[in-house]
């Protein structure tokens, strides 16, 4: 659901805002350092519980002071949302009553971040992808948290009877194999079903490469994962862990045939990124019929002029509520400026509009 209102107290160098938004597109001004990705930042930490900047509290509460706050009004019909954050204790509220659960504002608001270090996606390990399947299922699938969550406690019992070498009978082998074949499934789904998304944004983005997607489920190709299972006990109990599973997927991207991982460029990685990410949001807006929210922090970075432009065509294809930031002097704040948006102006952690 799109964003209404944002109120944030204490994060960072903001210590009071309160931000009327708009649907569509909301701009972002400032120099370096001025607070601009704050506003980013409270977005990502309203829905998932934190930054992604950082983890740390100490890093996120303003100067002396012990906790922060961010709240929100979301939707049509104005569900508010909150998060209060101390050193050791969070609380969320949901249109004012405490839930214990962060996925449940998670639920409500679907965002995605396109920011300095989008290119982890392309050049950090297998989880960095797992998370982007993942993301898409958790909001699109109604069974997949509760499904993922099974595997995860299956998984973790049948690790801890292989670390004690207790698996004379292996009890664990196939409620496993159901378990991750399910999860398996699905995220093998979800990924042929970005495949059209992901070659219309490499055409417009990168026409003149072959770009491909392909999902490697974490055990042979020609073998079930109760198969593997078994095939792979001994070793297992050798290492003290399962060696094979959906805890390995992984989505394999190649660029002319070779690894994208191994030969591709900074740049080149936040361009394939950036085609997936805007590939899932398209794909989330079609199949849900409301608005992800896309946070853009620092897109000019190691990009051209015409491939911002590229990619902003794309963005506003997507059907998401977009918050975007930029330098005062910026061509791209020129750009931004003229469009039907709210614009922001932040400075020394003060926000004008």
């Amino acid at each position: 659901m799109f964003l209404n209102r944002l109120s944030l107290r204490n994060l960072r160098n903001i210590r009071k805002a309160d931000l009327t938004l708009n649907q569509k597109t909301n701009i972002i001004i400032g120099e370096n350092a001025a607070g601009k990705t704050t506003i980013l930042e409270s977005i990502d930490i309203l829905s998932r519980g934190k930054s992604f900047r950082t983890n740390k509290f100490e890093n996120l509460v303003s100067h002396n002071e012990e906790e922060f706050y961010v709240g929100a009004t979301v939707g049509e019909s104005n569900i508010k949302l909150e998060i209060n954050k101390e050193k050791n204790k969070t609380r969320v509220l949901i249109n004012n009553k405490e839930t214990n659960k962060q996925s449940a504002l998670a639920k409500e608001l679907a965002v995605l971040c396109i920011h300095p270090n989008s290119h982890n996606l392309i050049e950090g390990t297998p989880l960095e992808r797992r998370s982007f399947l993942d993301w898409g299922l958790f909001h699109m699938e109604q069974s997949f948290k509760a499904d993922l969550a099974n595997f995860t406690r299956i998984l973790r019992q049948r690790n801890e009877a292989l670390k004690s070498r207790d698996l004379k009978e292996d009890v664990w082998v196939k409620s496993l194999a159901e378990a991750g074949e399910k999860i398996s499934a699905m995220r093998d789904d979800y990924m042929h079903r970005l495949i059209s998304q992901l070659e219309e944004n490499k055409q417009h983005i990168l026409p003149n490469v072959e770009l491909t997607f392909s999902y490697e489920k974490g055990w042979g190709h020609n073998k079930s994962f109760f198969e593997s299972l078994v095939e792979r006990k001994s070793f297992d109990i050798e290492k003290g862990y399962t060696s094979v599973g959906p805890q390995n997927a992984n989505i394999s991207i190649k660029l002319n045939g070779k690894d994208a991982q191994k030969i591709c460029s900074r740049g080149q990685q936040k361009l394939i990124a950036n085609i997936m990410l805007l590939s899932q949001a398209k794909d989330f807006y079609e199949k849900k019929s409301f608005p992800s929210i896309i946070l853009i922090d620092d897109l000019p970075a190691e990009l051209t002029l015409e491939m911002q432009e590229k990619i902003l065509k794309k963005l506003f294809e997507t059907g998401s509520q977009i918050f975007l930031t930029a330098l005062n002097d910026s061509v791209l704040a020129d750009i931004l400026s003229e469009m039907d948006s709210n614009v922001f102006h932040v400075e020394h952690g003060v926000i004008t509009e």
